[in-house]
């Protein structure tokens, strides 16, 4: 068996104790409920180390069960991490519950295309001289692909934290933010890895847990910390951001229709007429029991 280099021991037993510690903290926030795919994933992260140190010891990483474990394990992980940017993004979007079903709706779609894209490509690898290239190329582009999610997905909180009300010490922000640092990173190595002479490919490889042990940082200071309110969110009323949060709740009012068969007028005119009748409604039945009172 190789032996692991101090550094490289010291950061994989600091790094499965950090992600129970995640787990743990997760617990105590009383946080669970709301990320239970996050916990999930810290605990098979913690699992696959487990699995891989054994597969390491008893046989050697030029194995083929060293390598299959290894493949198998890291196609597992991005699922979960599409899992969890899930949970993120729907806890984003939590003040608005009309948006909120919608942004579930478009990301279970990306998600969908994501997956079928990465199997695309995982099927139509072309053959090649070295030994289970193909399936080496097609975990490779998946993780690609969750990595620029990754990276989206942080982009877009940075973009939006002020008209979601989504604060730079919020946990919701925290968690992207360790996600994204990951991801942008190993991008980044990748690509150097790519363009780099065969002899730097170690050097490269050891700044993989490096990268994922500062993110493991990140989550527990968030998680350490206590959490301030979330932002109190002064919209005008004219804010389309608003509006279209009141179509899509109006949308999914048991009692309201929408006629799509008229050419005569557009869609979004006849969304909002409904809203606002939908709204006339609730205000009658309110000053109804006003008076009752």
């Amino acid at each position: 068996m190789p032996a692991l280099s101090l550094q490289s021991a010291l950061i994989w037993a600091t790094a499965q104790a950090l992600q129970l510690l995640c787990v743990y903290l997760l617990y105590r926030r009383k946080l669970l409920t709301q990320f239970k795919f996050l916990a999930s994933f810290f605990v098979f992260m913690t699992l696959k180390a487990g699995v891989l140190f054994l597969c390491y010891h008893y046989s050697s990483p030029q194995s083929w069960t060293y390598f299959a474990v290894y493949w198998v394990t890291a196609t597992m992980s991005d699922m979960f991490k599409i899992a969890v940017l899930y949970e993120i993004f729907c806890a984003a979007f939590k003040p608005f519950a009309g948006l909120q079903d919608l942004a579930k709706l478009v990301f279970k779609w990306a998600a969908a295309c994501i997956v079928f894209i990465g199997f695309v490509v995982f099927i139509t690898t072309p053959a090649s001289p070295v030994k289970n290239n193909w399936l080496i190329v097609g975990v490779n582009g998946f993780e690609r692909i969750v990595r620029v999610m990754e990276c989206s997905l942080l982009m877009f909180l940075f973009m939006g934290s002020q008209h979601l009300g989504v604060a730079k010490r919020n946990r919701v922000f925290g968690f992207a933010l360790g996600f994204g640092i990951d991801a942008f990173f190993q991008l980044l190595v990748y690509s150097a890895a790519a363009n780099s002479h065969v002899s730097k490919l170690h050097f490269w490889g050891e700044l993989l847990p490096v990268i994922y042990y500062v993110s493991l940082l990140i989550w527990v200071g968030y998680l350490i910390q206590p959490e301030p309110a979330r932002e109190s969110l002064h919209i005008p009323v004219t804010s389309p951001l608003l509006r279209w949060n009141e179509v899509a709740l109006a949308l999914g009012h048991s009692g309201g229709q929408v006629a799509l068969n008229m050419p005569s007028e557009s869609f979004m005119p006849s969304v909002e007429r409904m809203v606002e009748q939908v709204m006339q409604k609730e205000m009658m039945i309110e000053r109804r029991q006003q008076r009752v009172v």
